[in-house]
């Protein structure tokens, strides 16, 4: 059993924070999540206006009202992803915001993340360029988390049979 999971955030920094969380589980259903950065306490506070104006087009008055509390989050995500074999991202940044998602909400995530470019090479013997290509194919990221988690899980699902 096996989903994708993908963050948009606040921009590219280490002070960047996640914004945005969506996943596509095994059964091709998903989720999307706003993240109120104030729920992170006084840390989260780096926000790039190019990212918000030409990438993910959220803005921080949007996440501030509709966005779910850091520790609602967490727990939503432990208690959907905690039971699956695999959970995958395509990139370290995800791994950094998971990381900062966590930490913010004193908690630790039930499940582990995977980089996919790495796994692929080491359990496949297929190289990152090869799943660039698959994503490539499935046409232009829309910088949406859900969207991306789905566009991740179709490029996955089009280089290798994963049980469940």
């Amino acid at each position: 059993m096996w989903a994708t999971l993908d963050f948009e955030a606040s921009g590219l920094s280490d002070q960047s924070y996640p914004i945005e969380v969506g996943y596509i589980l095994p059964d091709g259903s998903g989720r999307s999540i706003l993240i109120n950065p104030l729920t992170a306490g006084d840390v989260w506070q780096f926000w790039d206006n190019y990212a918000e104006q030409k990438i993910h087009q959220i803005s921080r008055s949007e996440l501030e009202q509709h966005g779910m509390q850091v520790l609602e989050v967490c727990q939503h995500l432990n208690s959907v992803l905690g039971q699956l074999d695999y959970v995958f991202c395509d990139s370290q940044w995800d791994l950094f915001w998971l990381g900062r998602l966590y930490h913010a909400a004193h908690m630790r995530p039930s499940f582990r993340l995977t980089e996919v470019g790495l796994w692929l090479q080491q359990e496949n013997g297929i190289d990152r360029a090869s799943f660039q290509r698959a994503l490539e194919e499935l046409g232009p990221s829309r910088h949406r988390a859900m969207h991306d988690a789905r566009q991740i899980h179709l490029a996955i699902s089009s280089l290798v049979k994963i049980p469940g």
